[in-house]
């Protein structure tokens, strides 16, 4: 099965050359700031590229190895509630990644949290975005999509536990979480709000961040995915490379996006 583009042309370039040029300007820029390093994850937005993509870039300056698993966001809550995508490829503009056969099997058997559901991929945005990225960076590596929509706390936890597992049979594999943070609030609100969500992601604090979000009204879309990356992680040291709005592209204070890059060593 080939998963097509759903949103080509609209959150990104549908021109291979002009996709890759945006992509690499972002990269460059992020790489000229911080260093290159090996990740055991990173956490990135999934706005359209004139909103998130600088943002990305510096999620980007990671080493991306054999394998990446990406938390996506399901937006449209279609399909089954945690879907891995299973065998099969992934098209964009700049080229096709294939998906991860070992690693769906071993999730599949090791955890009933999971659900063999491709067509709840296929309308998607957040992790159809993450791919000219990663093709720009490995052209090879092979991707296990899992898109969520069960926030409970006990079903990411789970998913974290059945990942944790993964990290260990397949050391070399990055995790990426698909998160955008505060969403149609005032810039001064949003920066306030998303950075009492950053703290407990710094500190590595699953449960704490269900707290802190829940407590501050603070409207994250990518909860699940980001607990999941956490639970799988465990204690590992965190750091916030980059933080802006939408603000920065739309020059709109009153009402903006936030997106954040932090990376797992």
């Amino acid at each position: 099965m080939i998963r097509e583009p759903a949103v080509s042309g609209m959150f990104y370039p549908s021109d291979r050359e002009k996709l890759n040029e945006m992509v690499d300007y972002f990269i460059e820029n992020a790489l000229s700031k911080v260093e290159e390093k090996k990740y055991r994850g990173i956490i990135v937005p999934h706005a359209g590229y004139i909103f998130s993509g600088r943002t990305q870039g510096f999620s980007y300056t990671a080493e991306i190895p054999e394998r990446a698993i990406i938390f996506g966001v399901n937006h449209h809550a279609q399909g089954a509630p945690v879907s891995l995508f299973g065998e099969g490829k992934w098209r964009v503009p700049n080229g096709i990644l294939d998906c991860d056969s070992e690693i769906y099997k071993v999730l599949m058997k090791e955890s009933d949290v999971f659900a063999l559901d491709p067509h709840a991929h296929l309308e998607e945005h957040s992790i159809e975005v993450q791919l000219p990225f990663l093709i720009r960076r490995n052209p090879q590596v092979l991707i296990t999509p899992i898109s969520i929509y069960d926030y409970r706390v006990e079903i990411i936890r789970e998913i974290g536990r059945a990942i944790s597992k993964i990290l260990f049979k397949f050391p070399n594999t990055i995790l990426i979480a698909s998160s955008d943070f505060s969403h149609y609030v005032p810039d001064e609100v949003a920066r306030k709000k998303d950075h009492i969500a950053i703290a407990k992601i710094l500190e590595s604090d699953a449960e704490g961040l269900w707290e802190v979000v829940e407590g501050n009204n603070i409207t994250m879309c990518g909860l699940g995915p980001v607990g999941a990356l956490l639970f799988s992680l465990g204690k590992a040291k965190a750091s916030e490379l980059f933080y802006e709005t939408s603000a920065t592209a739309s020059q709109d204070y009153s009402n903006v996006v936030g997106y954040a890059s932090i990376v797992f060593e």
